[in-house]
């Protein structure tokens, strides 16, 4: 998401660009409460991820004369689907086979995933990290305060600071489920610490 396509957003809200940034937080708010009324964890992820499909709709030329209603058609439909795919989770532990040592294996798995973490963590930019490290730092509730700090300090609006956070977190999420599935399979882990083979920028 680039800085002139949240612009292009911003500017179909209302051509006062205070205004517009008044009207983002409302509607932002909204669809938080939204999400967590209807028991979805990171609705804060959820609310940015329906804003941001709009955005990129308006970007990619789409005409949508009133964002801030469509934006809740689009949660929504993100609604729908976040509920299919918590469905799918579900079936899939239902299918699970029972372990022969549970407390043993927890043990491992949570060895395997920080070992995991730490390596992915490494793979990216010294700035990325700071930036990921930054993010999810403090507890509930300084995490406004040390977010908003942080976009100061890197000089992006709230937003941006947000939507580069999601990304980074599913890469990190993407790399530690290939590397968790490369030492379960007994292979080394660490050669190729992105999926994409290379470092992240």
């Amino acid at each position: 998401m680039t800085q002139e396509a949240f612009a292009k957003f911003l500017a179909c809200l209302d051509a006062n660009t205070t205004r517009a940034g008044e009207l983002y937080e409302k509607i932002r708010a909204k669809l938080i409460s939204f999400f967590a009324w209807r028991g979805f964890q990171f609705a804060e992820d959820h609310a940015d991820e329906a804003i941001n499909r709009v955005i990129r709709k308006i970007d990619e030329g789409e005409e949508i004369r009133d964002p801030s209603t469509y934006v809740y058609g689009v949660a929504r439909m993100l609604i729908l689907e976040l509920a299919k795919e918590r469905e799918k989770q579900n079936a899939a532990f239902d299918n699970l086979p029972p372990p022969i040592a549970p407390e043993a294996e927890a043990d491992d798995d949570s060895q395997m995933r920080v070992e995991c973490l730490q390596r992915c963590l490494q793979s990216l930019s010294p700035d990325n990290r700071a930036l990921i490290l930054g993010y999810y730092q403090e507890d509930k509730g300084a995490k406004v305060a040390s977010r908003k700090l942080l976009a100061e300090r890197l000089q992006i609006p709230l937003n941006a600071l947000r939507i580069r956070a999601l990304r980074l977190r599913d890469k990190l999420e993407t790399c530690i489920n290939s590397g968790l599935q490369q030492m379960s399979r007994g292979r080394s882990f660490g050669a190729n610490l992105s999926p994409l083979g290379k470092k992240w920028n």
